[in-house]
């Protein structure tokens, strides 16, 4: 039978937490403050750590670690999955102890023929209240797209094993000029297993070395595209701590991996507004991203 992806299109689902200052203050001391206490107010995408998207029983996990789709997320038929962007709103502060609410709805679903195979975009849209009131929304592109085989690959336990393509990791170089201001970071296993830990994020290219290389062809554990945005507002934030973020976009555009050099780098372009890029070895960029700010 044939599925109509679009009848997903307008689903809704609303989940309720309490806004978590211990988790906002494992946040910081992973980004860096090793002596950090419980904030006042979360950092802007402190939204993330309360609703994790894996967040469901075991028997309902996919291989990759992902829960399964054809429930809330439409069944595309394609088994990889990528956090391609966001474009997030920030109305008002998120305070530990407050009531949140996330209203969900998948706002578009958008098939697509690219240089790898087939795609599909699917936008999802979180509405995020505290004590009832707006305080973020966050429009969520995920990209789903084709697995990796090998004519090389091996049956094992039902599933197609294929040895990774992939080049080897990158050496380092030096960070890119004509910016205002650098940052540079190197997740290493033990941080991503920490955000993988801390955002109840399952997906296992983050953690699980065989099968990132011998399933999906990478050369090694790759960084969490939300972690890559997390480090650069830290460093916006970090080079203008007076600024009130209203805005925040961000496109992924190239995986970084485990134990690579990453720079943060930003500019203003014009008044309220600054560009941002990650940049891996060998100037490759791997974000883009925008912020919208208020002094």
């Amino acid at each position: 039978m044939t599925v109509d992806l679009q009848e997903w299109v307008g689903r809704t689902k609303i989940e309720e937490d309490v806004a978590s200052g211990e988790r906002a203050r494992r946040l910081a001391v992973l980004l860096g403050d090793e002596a950090a206490a419980e904030p006042a107010v979360l950092f802007p995408l402190g939204h993330w750590l309360q609703f994790p998207e894996d967040d469901v029983p075991m028997s309902e996990l996919g291989d990759d670690g992902h829960a399964l789709l054809g429930g809330f997320m439409p069944p595309v038929g394609l088994t990889r999955r990528m956090w391609a962007g966001s474009a997030l709103e920030f109305h008002s502060p998120i305070r530990p102890g407050q009531a949140l609410a996330r209203t969900s709805t998948i706002e578009s679903l958008t098939e697509k023929s690219g240089n790898s195979g087939p795609l599909c975009f699917v936008v999802v849209r979180h509405e995020i209240t505290a004590d009832g009131t707006l305080a973020t929304v966050d429009r969520h592109t995920i990209v789903y797209r084709e697995g990796t085989e090998s004519p090389a690959g091996t049956a094992e336990g039902g599933r197609r094993r294929a040895r990774s393509a992939a080049a080897v990791p990158r050496s380092d170089t030096p960070a890119p000029a004509g910016w205002d201001w650098v940052r540079t970071v190197r997740p290493d296993e033990v941080m991503l297993f920490r955000y993988s830990a801390l955002t109840f994020n399952s997906h296992r290219i983050h953690y699980d070395h065989p099968y990132v290389t011998e399933v999906e062809g990478y050369p090694g554990l790759i960084v969490h595209g939300p972690l890559t945005a997390t480090f650069l507002l830290d460093a916006f934030l970090r080079n203008h701590p007076s600024t009130v973020v209203t805005g925040y976009a961000f496109t992924a555009k190239s995986p970084v991996f485990v134990n690579e050099q990453i720079h943060l780098v930003g500019r203003k372009a014009e008044e309220g507004r600054y560009e941002l890029e990650a940049v891996g070895p060998g100037g490759v960029t791997v974000m883009t991203a925008g912020v919208t700010a208020g002094e």
